[in-house]
């Protein structure tokens, strides 16, 4: 099996397994216990936070425990208008932000916050000249995403973050999940930052919220008063050790990496070029990380390419799934303009630290061996 639906998920390392397990067999105390295994266990917990803001380069009581950036997003953008609403009433988020933050946004609007899209470019890079259009002395939350979740493009966080100086109200959150290590970010530009374990080779069921400052966001949940009072709960020790080391062992390999996947697409995306009919919908250039590439076959459902895909052990995504229960594109996508049969004919193949040349080689061409028997025919009859 080849596996390239890494932006959905990525396979946790051995090492990271193997913490989960130890600090759960020998450091199960309750971190919030004051007998001494509590405290030994809120020790580690200590560790594993001061390594995570360590490598994320900020303050170690900037970094809180989540359960997955879902949640921390909920948290920043929920508890940060909580905050500000006698600041304000208007809201600001791009049209190609991942679902946890577009239905937040909504929820927000069905309470009587004043909602602004802010537009994108052909390649999906937000519009600073519209974002300067949008915002008044009444904003006060614009959210963007660090790199885009369906195509990869990058944005531009630190020209948004200088636009946002003569608008001291507005807090900034940035949905890092797909660009934390891919895409260098100076944190102190932004006033919250969400990231996900299981995006860079940790397990499902932890996250991380950085906030610049704890007390512009309040907390959404109530409880025993946990990771200072913002996320109350039983902290699990275990996932956040693990968390630390999956985002240590991924920083170490970086470099090499980010080579490695600047390869791989390059080899789909000159080999791809040479077909009138296939879409590269993430070109190979600096606006664009390298893990992530979208690819149309026009007139071609992107679940049949899926399907085609898996009977031959190829494991890739479509982005057809729609971000609302009532709007049936992906949003991104269409944010972009791209065509309605380009949208449906959409997939997503994502590499991660672990993704072999030769499975991309496979890949390549298990998937121009379907084109040539099932796809291109289909296409032409049509055109």
């Amino acid at each position: 099996m080849i596996y390239l639906d890494n932006c959905a998920t990525t396979k946790p390392y051995k090492e990271v397994l193997d913490t989960f397990v130890e600090v759960n067999n020998s450091y199960f105390g309750n971190a919030a216990s004051i007998n001494k295994f509590g405290k030994t266990t809120n020790k580690l917990l200590s560790a594993a936070r001061g390594q995570v803001a360590s490598i994320l380069q900020v303050a170690e009581d900037s970094i809180f425990f989540t359960s997955c950036a879902t949640e921390s997003n909920n948290i920043a953008l929920l508890g940060s208008v909580e905050h500000k609403k006698d600041f304000g009433n208007r809201i600001i988020v791009s049209k190609i932000e991942h679902p946890s933050v577009l239905e937040s946004f909504r929820e927000l609007e069905r309470k009587g916050f004043i909602l602004d899209y802010l537009n994108v470019d052909e390649d999906g890079v937000v519009d600073l000249n519209h974002l300067k259009t949008l915002l008044t002395k009444e904003t006060i939350l614009l959210s963007v995403m660090q790199v885009n979740n369906v195509f990869g493009v990058i944005q531009p966080i630190e020209e948004i973050s200088e636009i946002l100086k003569d608008y001291p109200k507005v807090h900034f959150h940035v949905d890092g999940v797909q660009g934390v290590l891919k895409d260098k970010l100076d944190l102190s530009k932004v006033d919250s930052y969400a990231i996900s374990a299981h995006k860079f080779h940790g397990i499902k069921g932890i996250g991380v919220l950085y906030l610049k400052s704890r007390r512009t966001v309040h907390n959404i949940t109530f409880g025993g008063g946990q990771e200072d009072g913002l996320r109350s709960g039983t902290v699990n020790v275990a996932a956040a050790a693990s968390l630390a080391k999956a985002l240590r062992l991924s920083q170490e390999k970086v470099e090499a990496v980010k080579i490695k996947h600047r390869e791989f697409k390059a080899m789909i995306v000159n080999e791809f070029s040479k077909y009138k009919h296939m879409v590269i919908n993430s070109p190979l250039n600096e606006k664009y990380v390298d893990s992530i590439i979208n690819i149309s076959l026009p007139k071609i459902k992107g679940e049949a390419i899926v399907n085609a895909l898996n009977e031959r052990g190829i494991m890739v995504s479509t982005t057809s799934a729609c971000s609302s229960k009532t709007f049936h594109l992906n949003e991104a996508l269409f944010a972009r303009g791209l065509s309605r049969e380009n949208i449906e004919g959409s997939i997503r193949v994502s590499f991660s630290n672990e993704t072999t040349k030769q499975e991309v080689e496979t890949f390549i061409e298990v998937f121009i061996d379907e084109y040539n028997k099932k796809f291109k025919e289909v296409i032409e009859s049509g055109i």
